[in-house]
């Protein structure tokens, strides 16, 4: 049995919730201090999850005072927070990131992914958050293999 966040909009992943239907693991929608999913009665490791390399830019960038504080919540709380960011970065590399282009050919995001990857590593230093990227596929299977410790 795994807990959603409340916060989280629900029915946002549906991939996370076939994954668990399938391997018969309940989702309750309860408050979490951070993250969106933890498994009940194990409150030690947290898993926010991301659309794409956009939303985690938006934490970083515009709230980012929201989603500082959720790292530092995490740290003073000993809680492992992992960021499961669904978009691989063409050759794993953020720097080699690319905004997509809007109807007018013009690019949907302006932000320097150089700058992003640099915002991601001070949190990872500052307050022990991790970053992972993934293949929307993998998502339910991944979570729970970071959930449960199976996955660093």
């Amino acid at each position: 049995m795994i807990y959603e966040d409340t916060r989280q909009q629900k029915g946002k992943h549906k991939n996370i919730e076939a994954y668990c239907r399938q391997n018969g693991i309940r989702i309750i929608r309860q408050a979490l201090n951070v993250g969106d999913y933890q498994i009940a009665g194990k409150g030690d490791v947290s898993v926010d999850t991301k659309m794409g390399i956009a939303e985690i830019a938006n934490c970083c960038f515009q709230s980012h005072e929201r989603f500082r504080d959720e790292c530092q919540r995490a740290q003073d709380c000993g809680i492992r927070l992992i960021i499961l960011i669904e978009e691989m970065p063409p050759g794993g590399d953020l720097d080699k990131w690319v905004s997509p282009l809007d109807r007018y050919g013009e690019p949907r995001y302006l932000f320097d992914p150089s700058t992003l990857k640099k915002v991601m590593q001070t949190m990872t230093e500052r307050y022990g958050v991790q970053f992972r990227y993934c293949d929307g596929r993998s998502t339910g299977k991944l979570l729970i293999e970071y959930l449960k410790g199976e996955r660093t």
